[in-house]
């Protein structure tokens, strides 16, 4: 084999993990916009709390029913309001998963 010809050789091969590469952060790009915008929505078993959490736990709702006032005392009210929370961190959980499965099935 000459020696132009294994250069040219490597090259090909470096071009080629260039090419993989830049498909790679693509798909991992087009993942962490996916990320930005998923948001996950709990509505509590009596139905007086909403919230709405993005990918990072950031809260980006949170409603009241008016009656969520007149039916729990201020102890219950904030444990309620842990309990949606914490529901909707499960579910966004579970949503990013699925994300990043995607990511690997893209990558593979």
């Amino acid at each position: 084999m000459e020696p132009s010809e294994l250069r040219l050789g490597q090259e090909l091969a470096a071009l080629g993990l260039h090419n993989e590469l830049e498909r790679s952060l693509s798909a991992i790009n087009a993942v962490q916009a996916e990320l930005d915008a998923l948001t996950a929505t709990v509505v509590s078993p009596d139905r007086l709390i909403k919230v709405t959490i993005g990918a990072h736990g950031d809260i980006r709702e949170l409603e009241f029913d008016p009656d969520v006032f007149r039916a729990q005392d201020p102890q219950g009210l904030a444990t309620a309001i842990l309990a949606t929370l914490s529901e909707a961190s499960t579910a966004m959980a579970g949503k990013i998963a699925a994300r990043y499965d995607d990511l690997k099935e893209r990558l593979s």
